[in-house]
């Protein structure tokens, strides 16, 4: 028997390092790297992620990682240490806690021999505990993670050969060659996760829908899908509003597309005391189709598309409308 697979059979933590290509919707947006290395009775366990973000975010390579020591069964001996943006932060784990890190390679262990298996977790992150449960549905584990589902390809190893997080439409695919793209992911036009009809749908990210749009009578330009993108569209109508003495400014979220909800970017134009959104993608002045307004800001107010990028940052392919 080799030596992962003796691990396997003792319920052990495997050893080494592997890597995988992390894509969101189908798109790869970055690397994920966990490394065990055991000396004697203690493990040292360094993860690492990398993921470039989109474009509308910053596009730049966004980094967190986590370094802590654990036993053989994959127990916490200590705190962990978190490093996200170049700053450091301890995070107090309970002795003897099994980080959230090391669960897929743990369920995995434990259920060679039983269909199931549970363990109790703690987020190295906050601290925070959660339960996770699996169970095997042929080749593929079926884990539920505190409130995530994920479905995992255990490999040879000890390290999982598969994640996938349907949820979140993220897919972790093992690529020992995995690269951080060069460019920014798209967002705009990317799915997300919802209800199937737009009519039940309520928030997006903690954001409420937006209200039936008024009656507009005002001579605005005509809502023409000229660009190659939602953004260079809105963009284009904008100027066009801008030249014929409207004030106007662009808003991103989420907006249904008549066949599914997507990342989508269209204009607000002033009216009297009221901010209209009209869509040149859609063709649609005002905007009628159901839409989540996460941000706005205006051509020339840095601050305002900084502060829209962030809060894209925290929605992106982690939230769904509801």
């Amino acid at each position: 028997m080799t030596g992962a697979l003796l691990a396997l059979a003792l319920g052990l933590l495997p050893q080494g390092r592997a890597a995988w290509r992390m894509e969101l919707a189908g798109q790869p947006v970055g690397v994920v790297s966990l490394e065990l290395r055991c000396a004697g009775p203690r493990c040292a366990v360094s993860w690492l992620s990398r993921q470039r973000l989109p474009a509308e975010a910053g596009g730049a390579v966004q980094e967190r990682r986590v370094e802590l020591e654990v036993d053989l069964e994959g127990r916490a001996l200590g705190s962990a240490h978190v490093t996200e943006g170049g700053v450091a932060r301890r995070v107090a784990l309970p002795m003897g806690a099994v980080p959230a890190l090391l669960v897929e390679p743990l369920l995995a262990a434990r259920m060679v021999d039983a269909p199931t298996a549970c363990l109790d977790a703690t987020d190295e992150l906050t601290g925070a505990p959660l339960r996770a449960c699996g169970r095997r549905e042929g080749g593929r584990l079926r884990l539920e993670f505190g409130s995530e589902l994920e479905l995992v390809t255990p490999g040879a190893d000890g390290f999982a050969g598969e994640v996938v997080l349907p949820a979140q439409r993220i897919h972790f695919l093992r690529d020992p060659e995995a690269e951080i793209p060069a460019q920014p992911p798209r967002l705009f036009g990317v799915e997300v996760a919802g209800p199937g009809r737009p009519e039940g749908a309520r928030r997006f990210c903690g954001v409420g829908r937006d209200p039936p749009p008024p009656t507009v009578t005002a001579a605005l330009p005509p809502p023409r899908p000229d660009g190659s993108s939602c953004q260079e569209q809105t963009a284009t109508w904008l100027a066009l509003a801008r030249a014929a003495g409207w004030q106007g400014r662009t808003a991103v979220g989420v907006a249904w597309s008549g066949e599914a909800w997507a990342w989508h970017a269209w204009a607000e134009v002033r009216i009297g005391e009221a901010w209209v959104a009209v869509d040149p993608s859609f063709g649609q002045s005002p905007a009628r189709s159901a839409r989540f307004t996460l941000a706005t800001w205006e051509e020339g107010d840095e601050a305002a598309r900084a502060e829209a990028g962030q809060k894209i940052l925290g929605c992106w392919g982690r939230a769904r409308v509801e």
